[in-house]
């Protein structure tokens, strides 16, 4: 399926209807539905990002699902730079840092993320 660019409310997701979507800078909107939820960046950032990050088990196309790969684009395309205040930012940074360490280890030194042991290996 064929989704546009930026996504809208009532629009079609991976996940179903979109209910809400939220700006998090000019190529990235976080997105929800009723079931899910997740990151969508524009096709110009999905190609700034570095290949290997583009495409998971869960997320293809530039649509990054909530729970786990939304840190990726986050990260590679430092999107903290657009949150609406420093401290939020940092926060939501923190936690894409601590999602990468956990659930992408083999992608975390690609998005200057320290690598933590302990990491699942299949993310």
């Amino acid at each position: 399926m064929l989704y546009p660019f930026p996504p809208s409310r009532g629009s079609s997701s991976p996940w179903g209807a979109i209910q809400t979507v939220t700006a998090l800078g000019p190529d990235a909107m976080w997105v929800t539905t009723a079931s899910h939820g997740g990151l969508r960046v524009s096709p110009t950032a999905l190609a700034r990002m570095p290949e290997s990050v583009r495409q998971t088990a869960y997320s293809e196309g530039g649509w990054f699902e909530e729970d786990c790969d939304w840190a990726l684009p986050y990260l590679a395309l430092r999107l903290d730079a657009f949150e609406g205040d420093a401290a939020g930012g940092a926060k939501v940074r923190a936690a894409a840092v601590r999602t990468v360490q956990v659930y992408h280890p083999q992608h975390a030194v690609l998005l200057g993320v320290a690598r933590e042991p302990g990491g699942r290996a299949d993310g």
